[in-house]
């Protein structure tokens, strides 16, 4: 589930790979028609749908590059500040098992303007489950001892025909 692609920059690759894995995504667009409210409603029907945890991947490159320039990514139009904040409010707020943040270019970032935003986007995520009572909801799928088989390398890719099982 992808949530605020918008801009003409999105490389033609990207769109025919979310075309292949039948990713849904609401774009830029569709969120000002529907609303966040409606959005998050959507987002979370659609990613907890057939699955028993989820992870949010949040690109600050989807927040207006008037409030976050520190990015290689930097979009006209994106969201407002408020709007991404009450988004990952609404989505965290029913239990995330992992999130990443991406897109922050420290380099680009002179101000630090994209850094505080990054940091509340966090904040805001973790603050949200904890108040909603779901921070730590996914412990009994995550914190589970798991093997990696090891094996052999050949050529592009990792095998596991003569390793013992």
């Amino acid at each position: 589930m992808q949530v605020g692609i918008g801009g003409w920059q999105v490389p033609r690759e990207a769109v025919e790979v979310a075309r292949e894995r039948k990713t849904n995504i609401l774009t830029l667009s569709d969120v000002e028609k529907l609303g966040i409210s409606k959005t998050i409603e959507i987002a979370l029907e659609l990613a907890w749908k057939d699955t028993d945890m989820v992870y949010l991947s949040f690109d600050i490159d989807s927040i207006d590059c008037g409030f976050v320039p520190g990015t290689g990514w930097p979009e006209p139009g994106g969201f407002l500040p408020r709007e991404a904040l009450q988004l990952v409010a609404g989505v965290a707020a029913e239990g995330i098992c992992g999130m990443e943040l991406v897109e922050v270019s420290p380099p680009y970032d002179q101000s630090e303007i994209t850094a505080l935003m990054a940091t509340r986007v966090i904040v805001e995520a973790l603050g949200s489950m904890t108040m909603a009572g779901s921070l730590g909801k996914h412990a009994k799928h995550i914190d589970k001892p798991i093997r990696i088989p090891s094996g052999d390398f050949e050529g592009h890719r990792w095998s596991n025909k003569n390793s013992k099982k």
